[in-house]
């Protein structure tokens, strides 16, 4: 054997146990995790837990769900203990995200009911929350999946949602003053902010494909001129004319037939618009990645860009068009904060959504599905600080903001080492 073959077959043993010494330290982790949880279920079965759900509209009839704190933790831990044994049998076969995902629910459950001590919780407006404040998040990780799989790191989505929601903001005022219309206010405002996102996406691709500026520092080049762009324009222009920061607010749409399915109708089926294009992104995404020829091109590029190139692929073209949708689902994104939250542009008020995104992508494996499941728990983890805030659970409210944040470390910390993400990401492409 030749000593370069020789050097290649050392270095995928290497990779293999170093990937089966993680699986085991997964495995010990998880079945950790289900004995901790079990001890928590021995002390908790005299707490009850109250779950309620609206059946046919928020503010109707409502079902009861009503079990105890102590048997939710007793799930949770058989199901963590679970999951480890199968982690640690299996080894790198297992698919651990997936099962995550999974686990996360009881766990979730189990944590809002021990908060709640016995307080009755609705959770309609919890699960449907969970899914609108999923949606930003959802396209912002499909803008960041589209971009890394072509080969271009994209940090850049916390400030092209930023300046989205700003011109979202302006444009939909403009034309709702103009016409009295508030839907076409609404639709000039969302192209507007694609529109721009569009822009910032095409001068990301400027920088990191044609003048090869690392692609990180460009990408934080651009959140911190559109934090200061603007934090300009409310501050001197939007502050002191107010009719341009009084955008038409979208509201949520009922789909005729499924928002009568009792339970499901009230949480899937009567959301803004946002969750039905995250959806439908997600799921034409997933097709257009892993099942058409435009699909392999891309991912071609970010994993082998001089391998693609040698069978006639473009793969700077392709990278300027992946980021250039990118930039359009990412300002797309940034019109929900305006137009759909606070009904007006706030300093600041992406809150880091663009970072969490980031984090949903690489949770999910930089697979449109994987992030859409990631964006579940980080929204469910912003609705339910607001719920336990509400209801005035005795918790420190500094602490209840900061779940979301102390949510993406932790999934951020689990998995950055453990995932591989596009081997050429990041790396400037020299087409011949």
């Amino acid at each position: 054997m030749s000593a370069p073959a020789t050097a290649t077959h050392a270095a995928q043993g290497l990779a293999a146990r170093r990937a089966l010494r993680f699986a085991r330290i997964r495995g010990v982790t998880f079945a950790a995790l289900g004995l901790v949880l079990l001890y928590a279920a021995a002390g908790a079965f005299a707490t009850p837990a109250v779950f309620s759900f609206w059946i046919d509209k928020q503010g109707g009839e409502s079902a009861e769900l009503q079990t105890t704190v102590g048997i939710l933790w007793m799930v949770a831990g058989v199901a963590s203990g679970a999951v480890g044994m199968l982690q640690l049998f299996r080894g790198t076969a297992f698919p651990w995200r997936r099962w995550l995902l999974v686990l996360m629910l009881p766990v979730l459950a189990a944590l809002l009911a021990a908060l709640l001590n016995g307080t009755s919780a609705n959770l309609t407006g919890v699960l449907g929350g969970s899914l609108e404040l999923a949606a930003p998040i959802t396209m912002g990780a499909l803008a960041g999946i589209l971009s890394e799989r072509s080969g271009m790191l994209n940090i850049a989505i916390e400030g092209k949602m930023l300046l989205g929601a700003a011109v979202a903001s302006i444009v939909a005022s403009v034309i709702l003053n103009a016409t009295g219309n508030p839907l076409l206010g609404a639709l000039s405002g969302v192209a507007g902010a694609m529109l721009v996102g569009a822009l910032v996406g095409l001068l990301l691709a400027w920088l990191g494909i044609r003048h090869k500026v690392d692609q990180i520092i460009a990408g934080t080049v651009i959140n911190i001129g559109a934090l200061g762009i603007t934090n300009f324009l409310f501050l001197r222009v939007l502050g002191r004319n107010t009719e341009l920061n009084t955008p038409p607010t979208i509201e949520p749409m009922r789909l005729p037939l499924l928002a009568d399915i009792p339970v499901l109708g009230p949480i899937l089926f009567s959301a803004k618009p946002y969750v039905y294009v995250a959806i439908i992104l997600m799921l034409a995404l997933t097709y257009m990645l892993f099942r058409t020829r435009w699909g392999l091109r891309l991912r071609a590029s970010g994993e082998k860009p001089a391998a693609a190139g040698t069978v006639g692929v473009n793969v700077l073209a392709i990278r300027y068009r992946a980021l250039l949708l990118a930039g359009l689902i990412a300002g797309l994104a940034g019109s929900y904060l305006s137009l759909s939250t606070a009904g007006s542009f706030q300093m600041g008020m992406s809150a880091g959504r663009g970072f969490i995104a980031l984090a949903a992508m690489i949770f999910g494996a930089w697979h449109p599905i994987g992030a859409f499941g990631a964006a579940l728990v980080f929204g469910f983890a912003d609705t339910s600080q607001a719920l336990l805030s509400i209801l005035g659970v005795q918790v420190p409210p500094q602490l209840l903001n900061s779940v979301p944040y102390i949510v993406t470390i932790v999934v951020v910390a689990g998995v950055v080492g453990r995932v591989r993400g596009p081997a050429a990401a990041g790396q400037p492409y020299e087409q011949a």
